[in-house]
C-alpha cells in the first residue's frame, strides 16, 4: 500500500520479450532501501523488484500491465514518479493508494500559472461515480485532491512543489495518465450494492 507522496526517477532501459518487458529504472532516491521482491509504485503501478545493480532497479512488467497503463508509452530517459510502500510507523501524507491502476485517462487542458497549475483530466465514463469534489485521486501515482467535477472531467490544482518533484510538468494536452480511484469509494459502492441485494 502506498500514500501517493512520490519522488522522481528515470527510465534507464526497456528490454522487451514475448511475455512483457524488463523495465530498468535509475532510482538513486530509493535504491539503497529496497530488496529483491519488494513492491515499488512506478507512476502508480505496483511492480516487484527483480534485480538491483547500484542505483538501477529492474522490474518485470506483464503484457496486461503494459496494455492497461501508460507504461506502454515509456522510452529510455523518461522521467517517472516512484514510491516505496507505506511503512507502519510512517506518516500517511496523501491517501491510501494500492498501486492497482484502474484505467488510463486523458489530459484535456492545462493552465500553467505562477502560484499553481490547473489540469483538467477526462475520466472514463464508467468511473465517474468514484469522483467527488474535494475527494482523493491518484494520477501517475501522485495523491491529489479533486478541485472541481464537471460531468466526467475533473480539475486538479497542482502546487509548484508537486510540479517540481514529479513528472506532472512534462504532461501535455492529449497525453494519457494512469489513474487510480479512491479505494474507500469502491468499498462503499460494494457495501451499498450488497445491502440493496439483501433488501
Amino acid at each position: 500500500m502506498f500514500t501517493g507522496i512520490v519522488s522522481d526517477a528515470l527510465i534507464e532501459q526497456i528490454i522487451p520479450d514475448s511475455n512483457g518487458w524488463e523495465l530498468i529504472i535509475d532510482a538513486p532516491s530509493i535504491a539503497q532501501k529496497v530488496q529483491i521482491g519488494d513492491s515499488v509504485a512506478i507512476d502508480g503501478a505496483c511492480l516487484s523488484v527483480i534485480s538491483i545493480n547500484g542505483d538501477l532497479l529492474s522490474f518485470y512488467v506483464s503484457t496486461e500491465s503494459i496494455d492497461k497503463t501508460i507504461i506502454q508509452f515509456y522510452t529510455a530517459g523518461k522521467k517517472i514518479n516512484i514510491e516505496l510502500p507505506m511503512q507502519p510507523n510512517g506518516y500517511l501524507g496523501g491517501h491510501y493508494v494500492l498501486g492497482h491502476v484502474d484505467a488510463k485517462a486523458k489530459v484535456a487542458k492545462i493552465i500553467a500559472g505562477e502560484k499553481a497549475w490547473f489540469f483538467n483530466i477526462e475520466v472514463p465514463t464508467e468511473f465517474e461515480k468514484y469522483v467527488v469534489y474535494k475527494g482523493s485521486i491518484s494520477i501517475n501515482g501522485i495523491s491529489l485532491t479533486i478541485n472541481k467535477v464537471v460531468n466526467n472531467t475533473i480539475e486538479l490544482c497542482i502546487i509548484p512543489v508537486t510540479i517540481e518533484k514529479t513528472n506532472m510538468s512534462l504532461l501535455k494536452e492529449g497525453d494519457l495518465v494512469n489513474i487510480e480511484f479512491d479505494i474507500l469509494a469502491k468499498y462503499t459502492e460494494q457495501l451499498l450494492n450488497k445491502r440493496a441485494q439483501n433488501v
